[in-house]
């Protein structure tokens, strides 16, 4: 009930908003994965969420949520944000992003700006959060390579230790590929991520990703088959496996439907966004 209310309440948002301003995205999506780990026994996780953004004269205002559920332990993010540009391209906002890791409460508050050159964007962001012991630092810039790809790198500085998080998003009309790389200490991962259209609504999907967490070494691969019942909205299903080195290599099956239309229009990522990003191109986990 609350799954199916969540993904109501993010589309019917969607329509509401159409006729007082610009939509520029919307999404929703529900995906459950069957993970079995060999000789070790298996584990549901199911993730459910959705995303959008709408614009009103010079003012942007976006918001996502996302919510994680393995085995009864749950893990839920959000951000909301808000920014209004001025006439010289530059743009001003406040964000706030919120992460649940089952009962550890993080939430930060961050203010922004960036310069819009057109192809170009680059910015700076500074944060604050009761839940961390130092202000975060974030700088950021995007590069629109085609009208529809888009590539871009954050660097966050965040307890004492600097992340790194690069993407690569474009979307034709036959494929479409997402690619993410994030390192700071102690964590690197690479993943890509993408489809290729048949026509009549079918197209194949897939993932491969590299990851090394504390010196663990694994890599995901996943393939599957997605079918667009209408516009922006489809059904998937994919089989995958993850190995991990030293540790029993662990079987996927998932299955999801998505909705989606539009495309982001700012150029500042919240910490959501950076780990909705990376979750999406690593085993199809989301859809963001």
């Amino acid at each position: 009930m609350i799954r199916t209310a969540l993904i109501a309440t993010v589309i019917c948002t969607t329509a509401s908003v159409a006729a007082a301003g610009e939509l520029t995205y919307g999404n929703a999506f529900i995906k459950q994965h069957r993970l079995d780990a060999d000789g070790f026994g298996s584990a549901d996780l199911t993730v459910l969420g959705g995303g959008i953004e709408y614009t009103y004269d010079a003012w942007t205002f976006s918001g996502e949520l996302a919510h994680f559920d393995i085995e009864g332990t749950d893990i839920d993010y959000g951000s909301v944000a808000g920014e209004y540009r001025l006439n010289n391209g530059v743009s001003m906002g406040l964000d706030y992003t919120s992460l649940d890791f089952g009962g550890a409460d993080i939430s930060l508050t961050s203010v922004f700006a960036y310069y819009d050159m057109g192809t170009y964007a680059l910015g700076a962001a500074i944060g604050d959060s009761s839940d961390l012991n130092d202000t975060v630092y974030t700088l950021f810039g995007s590069w629109d390579v085609a009208p529809t790809g888009t590539v871009g790198l954050d660097i966050i500085r965040i307890e004492g230790q600097t992340l790194y998080a690069g993407f690569a998003d474009y979307d034709m009309d036959i494929y479409n590929v997402q690619a993410d790389v994030i390192t700071t200490d102690g964590l690197d991962l690479v993943s890509v991520a993408g489809g290729y259209s048949f026509g009549n609504g079918f197209s194949a999907i897939g993932s491969l990703s590299y990851f090394d967490l504390g010196g663990t070494d694994g890599t995901s691969i996943t393939l599957g088959g997605q079918y667009e019942f209408v516009e922006g909205a489809n059904v998937e299903l994919a089989l995958g496996r993850i190995n991990i080195d030293g540790a029993p290599n662990i079987d996927q099956v998932s299955f999801g439907v998505n909705y989606e239309i539009g495309r982001r229009t700012s150029s500042r990522r919240t910490l959501g966004n950076v780990i909705s990003s990376a979750t999406g191109s690593f085993a199809g986990l989301t859809s963001f």
